[in-house]
């Protein structure tokens, strides 16, 4: 996830506290019907381990981690987008010019349609050396695992719509690689271009949930049918859903922008209709102990299962 944007600090008070205490938990296990665990957990240990050194974007290990998804989108079956699976786009930053590098891969519908959505999660992280690394494992290694499954099980199953998976690089610094694939997408010469997406899914951080067990999902007030939506994800996969992040965790008020906090921002810039799967901040958040084994991994199997559903919803009903 982008560095935070827009925080503010303050001791908690006693009615916070109190809120906290109150909100209700969800009561059972996630639910999991045909996400491959033993994949996940190889994707998510292989995407946070120390050869890839934290995966900051223009880096050898952001390079290595590419070379992972190629593999990846390949063993799955993807096509490359536009003839190849790396798409570089230049970016701006501190005073000096630099290039990020997406991942795209597309699987065709299985009859032909002009429908396209596009599921996203960021490879990139903060970096470091081969003595002090961030993993990244829930941010966001763990997005990345859940795109690769869902691609698994579209490709086995067939898809109504069109798809494009993306893992957008340069997240962290200032979500270039999702403004990259935007101005991709609105060349008339593209396909898909951007009149033809009718939905994008953002993939960040949904590997830990907190204490009540929720699975955040923001965007959800363009759907008019979100609330059926919420309730087929209630009892198909035992996730309990909330559209709002709470303001409190480990001692502290966060006040966090989410609308600009990942790469569905620049979908909605667009226009295009999203949605965000996420996980409240917790305290490794950005840190070196963000590890693949503190992860709950039937949790992320579950909300991949989960996105999966929404992606494959016939009409967005859209308010």
């Amino acid at each position: 996830m982008l560095r935070l944007l827009l925080i503010t600090t303050a001791l908690l008070g006693s009615s916070v506290l109190t809120s906290c205490a109150t909100r209700p938990h969800c009561d059972k296990e996630p639910a999991i019907y045909w996400a491959d665990v033993s994949t996940i957990t190889a994707d998510l240990q292989a995407l946070s381990s120390p050869r890839l050194q934290g995966r900051k974007t223009g880096t050898e290990g952001a390079a290595l981690t590419r070379e992972f998804l190629q593999q990846r989108f390949e063993q799955i079956g993807l096509l490359p987008w536009q003839g190849q699976y790396q798409h570089p786009f230049s970016y701006r930053r501190s005073f000096s010019d630099r290039v990020g590098i997406n991942m795209v891969a597309m699987l065709p519908a299985k009859q032909e349609t002009q429908s396209w959505r596009v599921i996203i999660a960021h490879y990139d992280h903060l970096g470091g050396s081969d003595r002090r690394y961030y993993p990244g494992a829930d941010d966001n290694a763990s997005g990345i695992a859940g795109l690769l499954q869902l691609a698994q099980f579209a490709k086995e199953q067939g898809s109504k719509f069109n798809l494009l998976f993306v893992a957008t690089d340069a997240e962290e610094p200032g979500l270039y690689g999702g403004y990259a694939l935007i101005d991709a997408l609105k060349l008339a010469s593209t396909t898909p271009n951007i009149e033809q997406v009718e939905l994008a899914i953002n993939l960040d951080m949904i590997g830990r949930p907190d204490r009540t067990g929720a699975l955040y999902i923001e965007g959800a007030r363009r759907f008019g049918s979100f609330s059926e939506m919420r309730k087929s994800i209630r009892q198909d996969n035992q996730i309990c859903i909330r559209t709002q992040q709470p303001k409190a965790f480990d001692g502290s008020v966060i006040s966090i922008d989410f609308l600009r906090a990942s790469d569905h921002y620049p979908f909605h810039q667009a226009g295009i209709p999203w949605l965000y799967f996420g996980v409240p901040i917790h305290r490794d958040y950005h840190q070196t102990t963000d590890t693949a084994d503190k992860i709950d991994i039937n949790f992320l199997a579950a909300v991949s299962e989960s996105a999966y559903q929404l992606l494959k919803i016939d009409s967005l009903l859209l308010q």
